[in-house]
């Protein structure tokens, strides 16, 4: 996967899974190319943006076409999938606006979190923080101990001029350290995701996080050092 840059302004994103088993393989694929869609664009990269847009509508034709996979809620399934990809390629507002319609179609607690938090994302990168609240607190309300609602939700508050709030989501996610581990959405956010680490920049207890991510890194490098001098 392309490398986006730390600490830079962007307009992208990225996109994970608490867990990869709830996703199909169409899903998974949509995740991946979402993904590189966002880094091309941070970079640049023309060539990578035609060939993952392309990827994009192919892999959703696949999609609509088995009705989500045989999802047990297409209706929103599908809509969010679009608005994943819509979001990927720029479109925000129209992200947006699907993501609102699959909103209407969330029939429990976890499609209502994902809907909500990917809205309040969306409103971010549009430079509309405030509205971005709203929505993260309704996913919050869903999912307390999301680590992508309340990454959200520190970007949200901290770019509404709210930093003692986006001070306490940090603190509050460094009480849990089992959350920083070399595969998950707590690594990838702050290895990935050029907002969060702007935020996290910018915060005491951020830097703290940002700090234990290294460390993790060098230890990580260590022990492959010494597996393969063995």
């Amino acid at each position: 996967m392309t490398q986006l840059s730390p600490n830079t302004q962007s307009t992208t994103t990225i996109v994970t899974a608490s867990n990869h088993s709830e996703l199909s393989p169409i899903e998974a694929a949509i995740m991946d190319a979402c993904n590189e869609l966002h880094a091309s664009r941070q970079v640049g990269d023309e060539q990578g943006i035609e060939i993952f847009t392309d990827t994009l509508y192919s892999l959703l034709d696949s999609y609509d076409a088995t009705d989500g996979e045989h999802h047990p809620n297409p209706a929103w399934a599908r809509a969010t999938q679009r608005a994943l990809a819509l979001s990927a390629m720029g479109n925000l507002e129209q992200a947006i606006s699907l993501e609102l319609t699959a909103l209407k179609y969330a029939d429990t607690p976890r499609r209502k979190e994902i809907s909500s938090g990917n809205i309040a994302d969306r409103f971010i990168r549009l430079g509309d923080p405030a509205s971005a609240i709203q929505h993260f607190l309704d996913a919050q309300e869903q999912s307390p101990d999301s680590v992508p609602v309340l990454l959200t939700g520190a970007v949200a508050v901290f770019e509404a001029g709210y930093k003692d709030h986006a001070e306490s989501i940090f603190k509050a996610i460094l009480r849990t350290p089992d959350l920083l581990t070399p595969n998950s959405e707590l690594t990838a956010y702050l290895s990935m995701d050029p907002r969060t680490r702007q935020v996290a920049s910018s915060l005491d207890s951020g830097l703290t996080l940002l700090a234990m991510l290294e460390s993790m890194y060098r230890d990580l490098d260590t022990e492959s050092d010494q597996g393969g001098a063995s």
